[in-house]
């Protein structure tokens, strides 16, 4: 039976990019954000989106992002403490916003994973693209962003 505090979702389409403007202020130091269109109930859709936007998830170095990808398909989770855990069952996950004990939403892991690996593409691209260039003192080169339906792209200057 399924908890009637959970509410499922499915995934749309996707979209990322920088938050602050490019080039003035882009930088290693700024964020990104995935925004995401979805089908199901918008409380459950905003714990989602607070959790694949979460501090943890924009950094490619750390372990998270993997982690995300290889979960045991019976109760495998990711916690990133302050900013919610995910716990897979089956071909679902549960979604747990900040240091909740019930999860406020229901996803299809296979969506889930999707986003995954867009933000880890986007991550190695903003390194080749702002990261490098900046640490560098040179001029960004461009900026990566990524839309359902036309893949990724580089606005330049």
């Amino acid at each position: 039976m399924t908890n009637p505090m959970i509410w499922r979702l499915s995934l749309d389409c996707i979209s990322v990019s920088e938050i602050r403007r490019w080039p003035e202020r882009s930088g290693p130091h700024y964020p990104h954000r995935l925004l995401l269109n979805t089908r199901g109930q918008a409380c459950a859709a905003v714990v989602l989106s607070e959790f694949v936007n979460a501090s943890w998830l924009q950094d490619p170095d750390l372990q998270f992002l993997p982690d995300l990808l290889n979960l045991a398909p019976n109760g495998g989770g990711v916690n990133l403490r302050e900013e919610g855990t995910v716990v897979r069952h089956g071909e679902r996950v549960h979604i747990y916003p900040m240091s909740a004990q019930t999860p406020g939403a229901d996803a299809s892991y296979a969506e889930l994973c999707e986003v995954v690996r867009l933000n880890l593409l986007y991550l190695h691209l903003r390194r080749f693209w702002i990261d490098e260039p900046l640490a560098q003192t040179r001029r960004v080169r461009g900026l990566p962003y990524y839309e359902s339906g036309r893949g990724f792209r580089v606005r330049q200057s």
